[in-house]
Order: C-alpha cells, then structure tokens, then sequence
C-alpha cells in the first residue's frame, strides 16, 4: 500500500514537470512513453531481484558443496593408516639411530672420567642416555627397562675393542597383531680405529607402541654383531 501511494505521488510530480517542459508534442509523448517504460522496468527488476540473488547463491553454492564431498570422498582411509605406520618407524629408526650410531666422544669422556664416579653412578651419563632416548618411551619404565638392556650397554664392547658403528640401512614391518607391533632388522656398519676398511653386520628386533607412537617395549638381539668384534 505504501509502495503505490508513493508511485502515485512520483507520477504526478512527473507529470507536473512533464507538462512544464515547452517541447513539440510528438517528442513529448515519446518522452513520457520511454519514462514509463523506464519506471515498469524498476518496479519489475526491485520485485525479481531477490528471486535472482537467490539463485545466483544456490548456482555458486551447489558446485561448492559438490566439490568439497568430492574432496573428502576421495580421502582414502588406507591413508590415514599409512600416516600412522610412517609415525611408528620413525620413533623406533630414532632409537636404533641414537644407539647404534657411536659411542661418541662426550660419551667416551664421560665414560673415562673416573673422578665423575659418585656412589656407583657415572655423574652426567643418566642425563645424556635421557636426550638420546627418553622421548621416544611411553613411560619413565619403559624408558628405564630399555636403557638398562641397551643405551650404553651396546656401546661398552665397541669401545673395548676401538670400533665406531654407524647405521646403514632400517627396514620395519608391522606384524598381524591387534597391538602396534613391528619387527625390524637393521645393517650396522663397524669400523676399527684407525682403519680404511669397515665391515657391516646384522641386528634384529621388535617394538610395541602405543596409539600416541611411543614404544612400550623394544628388544634387540645385537649379539652377533658384538661377537664380531673379538
């Protein structure tokens, strides 16, 4: 109601400005006849306009919708899996790395300095074995079983014998089991003081992890590569 008192009132202010204008009459009712035409043409378009925004929205939005189910469809969940196995053997590599890597020189110090003994413990090597491993353990037990077994207990036979080892090569499987287990061998190379020549030797294992990559339990059988140093 509002909408046609206000077109009655633009009307009439246009036709008193209409009839102002001293202009030959044919141009004049050309002149009205375009202005009417211009005023139904507005009055039509304010009426579809929000009928077109919708549809401009629903034709952008549809593909969009489309595209992106498209996208998460495609997402294979063999993928996920991959990403979580890639997590695993990263954790258990750091460990054979730290471990089968040296011993090293701060670690030869520490080991030499009898002075740093204090009530049976070697001052400094509980925290150098934690920044090579502790990380990588789901608990401070898993953590402490591992190094009581491994951590320096590996490197003590190369150093009697004046070897370095260095790895060469890890290649970890996961097992059929419902837990996160993997089995993993590894190629240590082994090179005496000294020496141009290395020879290469073999050690096998197998960790349990949990859901956040963190191993349980690791055990390695390296003993056939420490018999090689004798």
């Amino acid at each position: 109601m509002k909408n046609n008192q206000e077109d009655e009132r633009l009307k009439e202010q246009l036709e008193k400005e209409y009839n102002s204008i001293k202009i030959p009459s044919g141009l004049k009712e050309e002149l009205w006849t375009q202005i009417s035409t211009t005023r139904k043409k507005r009055r039509i378009y304010s009426k579809i306009f929000p009928f077109m925004a919708v549809a401009t929205f629903i034709i952008i939005l549809i593909p969009l919708g489309l595209s992106l189910i498209s996208s998460d469809s495609a997402r294979n969940p063999s993928d996920s899996i991959a990403a979580k196995e890639e997590a695993d053997i990263r954790t258990i590599e750091a460990v054979i790395k730290n471990n089968f890597t040296g011993p090293d020189e701060k670690w030869l110090r520490l080991m030499n300095n009898m002075s740093s003994v204090e009530e049976g413990e070697i001052k400094g090597l509980s925290e150098y074995e934690e920044g090579l491993y502790k990380e990588y353990f789901a608990s401070d037990r898993a953590y402490v079983e591992y190094v009581s077994r491994y951590g320096s207990v590996v490197w003590n036979e190369p150093a009697r014998y004046h070897y370095t080892l260095r790895v060469l090569e890890i290649n970890c499987e996961k097992t059929s089991s419902d837990e996160i287990i993997y089995n993993f061998s590894a190629k240590i190379e082994y090179r005496k003081q000294d020496s141009s020549t290395a020879e290469v030797g073999t050690i096998t294992g197998q960790a349990n992890l949990n859901e956040e990559h963190k191993i349980e339990v690791m055990l390695i059988n390296y003993f056939d590569l420490i018999n090689e140093f004798e």
